[in-house]
């Protein structure tokens, strides 16, 4: 096989001399770099605005796993320095006590339950833990004196029925003894002792999971069976000693909690089923206030058709600020709504309604204020408006992303994601004014790397629709060269892609090092565009979206940017789905090589053996057997015989989110078919391998589809 020699350079990260410009003496960035990159997430304010911790996660090599730990800084730039030392993958969710001389954090240890944590910071000490229940605890929320914390864990059914948790293994042993070996031998003589041994026999072997009686509709995890259990409210006294107070004792959903100013109720959301349901059934939702002290009755707000979730209350306690999601038809393409109402119920307002865009994170302040983040055109831009008179401003805006923020004491504070820099803290004024950048997590990195930067293109497609795009320009480019083209595809379907999406960087600029130019967009479908987009692929998720890409790839190879008779095509999970679309239904001869992961290739499949099987009742109306036609015309798999490209299929072996067997179905046909696939499975992974697998997993993943791509653009 010929290798150009820049695809050589990514393989083995040796530097490259880039010729004139920007990427003279820089190397191009590999897969391998994923060992050296860091990232922060849960930003958290101290109340005086002084201080800005946030966890920080990188890669162990050695170990093949993630190291993450808590950092400080001074928001004036000053007084960075690691918090915790612990290096645990499950550490985060931190957060500030009201009067800022503690601080609470979520940390799992030497693979244990996860469990809240104090750390002294006034005083100075080790951090230790607050909490030591079996169930696990999480998401800490203190209350307004800082002297509690609400908190949440899972419990099963049996451990909200019994409060005896450890008798569950004796009880499974007395009950091996109850069986009666000669009555379940003579079952012809009393057929009644002989079935009362065999179920206790059966129910006890049930009770230690071997085999596992399955009788729930959702009972898929992300990678295994999952337990039934549900989230519980929980609230403790901070002091070394102190035992947990259940809240909550529901058999079905309950959302985090937050304190009320005064700190005598917390407000949650709840999702009890109608009478006779499982809550598996139930897909809407309410909110409750309910005592601190665990007695009292609660009070619900409930909004009929919607899905209510996330409550905040003001500092004042005039106001609650919560999200709804619309239960209707098509339920799942529809932008989640920041809501603000009276503590009563009343005096509904949309916040984002207006914008129509969907939200994500969001936060109060103590003087009022309304911070949060939507999705916008392949950005993620952070707003704030006043609870009495909606009327969001911008804060943080521009081609990049506010992944995490808070907002206290006259400042805001966020982890970021641009193009230029992946990921670091960032800390401005309430306005948004004077940003400042508090940390260089990757500095070191891209001082000695090409990164390529994105161009913004937008097009029209086919009925007019104006599609927004993005190219990177591979390392060493210049004008008329004719590179490969890479055509990038998101998943979702109703993700979003663009120079606020952080977890496709490294394989953008993974393929622009090794010579691609790269081609990715938001067709039809995708988040960021308003309901009507969201909508616009409603029981069509194939050829639309897929003229929107192929015609946006075209206006890249118009612009002579890219080689025609070298393109390939590659993407994840819904991505799959249209990576393989493309190749079997849109254009079976315009890519001379594709790659598609994790995705469905046959909506029956996927409807049948997937936790996603409400996306396909959202997106479609239907069920397939209540309308068998719509899965035959939407199914890539009904199309595989006119595949002529090579296919590299990618999945993980637990991935339950959209199921190997679909794959399995795909590579089945192809190998009958005699055409040139492969398929490649990944152990111990599920559906989130190439964002958060483990890293010896991400960097095949990318090196893989590299690879496979040279054997077919190289000659």
């Amino acid at each position: 096989m010929r290798i150009r020699i820049p695809v050589l350079a990514a393989l083995a990260g040796a530097a490259l001399a880039a010729g004139p410009g920007a990427a003279q003496e820089r190397r191009p960035l590999t897969a391998l770099d994923l060992y050296q990159m860091r990232t922060a997430g849960g930003v958290a304010l101290s109340p005086d605005g002084r201080r800005v911790v946030f966890v920080q996660t990188e890669v162990d090599s050695a170990a093949n796993r993630y190291r993450r730990d808590l950092w400080i800084a001074n928001t004036d730039g000053t007084g960075l320095r690691r918090l915790t030392w612990t290096n645990a993958a499950g550490i985060g969710a931190p957060r500030f006590s009201p009067d800022g001389r503690m601080l609470a954090f979520s940390q799992a240890r030497q693979g244990g339950r996860g469990q809240v944590w104090i750390l002294p910071l006034a005083e100075g000490g080790e951090a230790w833990p607050l909490t030591s229940l079996p169930t696990g605890a999480g998401g800490p929320v203190w209350s307004p004196d800082s002297r509690r914390i609400a908190f949440m864990s899972q419990l099963t059914p049996r451990q909200l029925a019994d409060s005896a948790m450890a008798a569950d293994s004796a009880r499974a042993d007395s009950a091996r003894k109850r069986v009666d070996g000669a009555a379940v031998r003579n079952i012809h003589r009393d057929r009644q002792a002989a079935l009362a041994s065999i179920r206790a026999l059966l129910a006890a072997n049930a009770g230690e999971q071997d085999p596992r009686v399955v009788t729930r509709l959702d009972y898929l995890g992300e990678t295994s069976i999952e337990e039934e259990s549900y989230g519980q409210v929980y609230v403790v006294d901070v002091r070394q000693g102190a035992r947990p107070v259940q809240i909550t004792r529901a058999p079905y959903g309950i959302g985090a909690p937050v304190w009320t100013p005064r700190g005598d109720s917390l407000v949650f959301s709840a999702s009890p089923p109608a009478a006779g349901q499982h809550p598996d059934y139930q897909m809407e939702g309410d909110l409750v206030i309910a005592p601190a002290s665990g007695g009292g009755t609660p009070r619900t707000i409930a909004e009929p058709r919607y899905a209510e979730n996330n409550a905040i209350v003001s500092p004042d306690g005039r106001y609650i600020v919560y999200t709804r999601s619309l239960q209707a038809e098509f339920f799942t393409a529809t932008n989640t709504e920041l809501v603000v109402m009276r503590r009563d119920g009343s005096d509904r307002r949309s916040v984002t309604g207006a914008m129509d865009r969907g939200v994500g994170g969001f936060t109060i302040t103590d003087d009022g204020w309304l911070y949060f983040t939507v999705q916008s055109e392949g950005a993620q831009p952070l707003y704030r408006t006043r609870l009495d008179r909606i009327a969001p401003v911008p804060v943080v805006q521009g081609p990049r992303g506010v992944l995490a923020f808070d907002a206290a004491g006259g400042r805001v504070a966020w982890a970021e994601m641009n193009p230029e820099r992946p990921s670091d803290v960032y800390v401005a004024d309430a306005a948004g004014r004077g940003t400042r950048r508090l940390t260089a997590l990757n500095d070191s990195l891209l001082a000695r790397v090409y990164v390529s930067p994105y161009h913004e293109v937008w097009y029209p497609s086919f009925d007019g629709r104006r599609v927004q795009g993005w190219y990177l320009l591979p390392i060493n480019h210049q004008p008329g060269m004719r590179a490969p083209l890479a055509v990038q595809i998101h998943g979702g379907p109703h993700a979003m892609w663009g120079p606020g999406e952080a977890s496709m960087w490294l394989e953008y600029q993974m393929l622009a090092g090794a010579g691609y130019t790269v081609f990715f967009s938001n067709p039809r479908g995708s988040g960021g565009y308003g309901n009507e987009g969201l909508r616009s692929i409603q029981r069509a998720w194939g050829t639309p979206p897929a003229r929107d890409i192929l015609i946006g790839a075209d206006s890249i190879l118009a612009r002579g940017l890219a080689d025609p008779a070298k393109q390939v095509v590659t993407g994840g999970s819904y991505a799959g789905f249209m990576t393989a679309w493309l190749i079997a239904k849109e254009s079976p001869e315009r890519f001379r090589a594709a790659v598609a992961a994790r995705g469905v290739y046959d909506l029956g499949i996927w409807y049948g053996s997937s936790n996603t099987y409400r996306l396909f009742e959202g997106e479609f109306g239907t069920r397939p057997w209540e309308d068998p036609e719509v899965v035959r015309q939407q199914s890539p798999l009904t199309y595989v015989a006119n595949i002529r490209t090579p296919l590299l299929l990618l999945h993980a072996d637990t991935d339950f989110r959209t199921t190997v067997a679909g794959a399995e179905a795909m590579y089945r046909a192809l190998k009958v078919l005699g055409r040139e696939v492969e398929f490649v499975r990944y152990p111990r992974e599920g559906h989130e391998l190439t964002r958060a697998g483990e890293p010896k997993h991400r960097v095949d993943h990318m090196l893989r589809t590299l690879e496979y791509f040279e054997r077919y653009v190289s000659h």
